[in-house]
């Protein structure tokens, strides 16, 4: 499955597989479509997926992450992207839908959830991940614009990247800054009920990334550690969720 990552991607591929074993036990990867919505480039989730089995389509309004998500995934046959907003896409439903990193982006997320449900079969299920509006990510990308930390880093470390970025869209920042509370109001207007809870990695955010997530050991401890800590110290949450 890769090495985990500062943002606990294994961990959030690993909640997804198991949200989906416990939903379909009887069902093979391959009989399961699932539809990742605001996929950005595909890396980090639409392509595992695909790798793993299961029919993924891909869907984000951001041309150049789909186009980038077309390439990395060129060899895989059982995986589709669309690039074009999720209300207009003709299918049929899905088994799976996925929202993931994508809510705290939207003035109206309720508006997206929503429009995610309506590709949603009878018997499917809602993963939706978020990040803590008011855990640790937030707080150090706030430092980090604040006291311009980006042009000392660059300048100790040449500028070099370790990861690839999960969206191309550099320009989409985060306009809603969810409580547990609030995301639970927000499903509860939609009907969804949830039908099981995970969190991230504890530390989040790109100054601990150009610091402590050099380490190989911080980052396995970094992913674990929430699962022992009250879930609001973490620094994003996941959710399975049903009609």
């Amino acid at each position: 499955m890769g090495h985990e990552n500062l943002w606990g991607y294994v961990k959030r591929l690993r909640f997804v597989q198991d949200v989906i074993a416990e939903s379909f036990p009887h069902r093979a990867a391959g009989s399961l479509r699932v539809l990742d919505v605001g996929c950005g480039n595909g890396s980090e989730l639409a392509l595992p997926l695909a790798r793993l089995g299961f029919e993924v389509t891909g869907i984000d309004i951001h041309a150049p992450s789909i186009e980038h998500a077309r390439q990395l995934g060129v060899d895989v046959p059982n995986l589709s992207y669309v690039c074009g907003p999720v209300e207009e896409l003709r299918s049929t439903p899905y088994n799976v839908v996925i929202l993931s990193e994508v809510l705290e982006h939207l003035r109206e997320p309720r508006g997206l959830l929503l429009a995610g449900m309506e590709h949603l079969n009878k018997n499917g299920i809602i993963i939706v991940t978020v990040p803590n509006g008011y855990g640790e990510f937030e707080i150090d990308s706030w430092l980090f614009r604040v006291f311009r930390l980006q042009r000392i880093v660059d300048a100790l470390a040449g500028n070099s990247k370790t990861v690839v970025a999960a969206t191309d869209n550099h320009e989409s920042g985060h306009v809603q800054f969810f409580t547990r509370r609030q995301l639970r109001r927000l499903f509860a207007e939609c009907s969804l009920s949830v039908a099981r809870e995970g969190v991230a990695s504890l530390l989040a955010g790109p100054f601990i990334g150009h610091t402590l997530a050099r380490s190989e050991r911080f980052i396995e401890w970094n992913a674990r550690v929430t699962d022992k800590l009250p879930p609001a110290l973490a620094s994003g949450w996941y959710y399975a969720l049903r009609r």
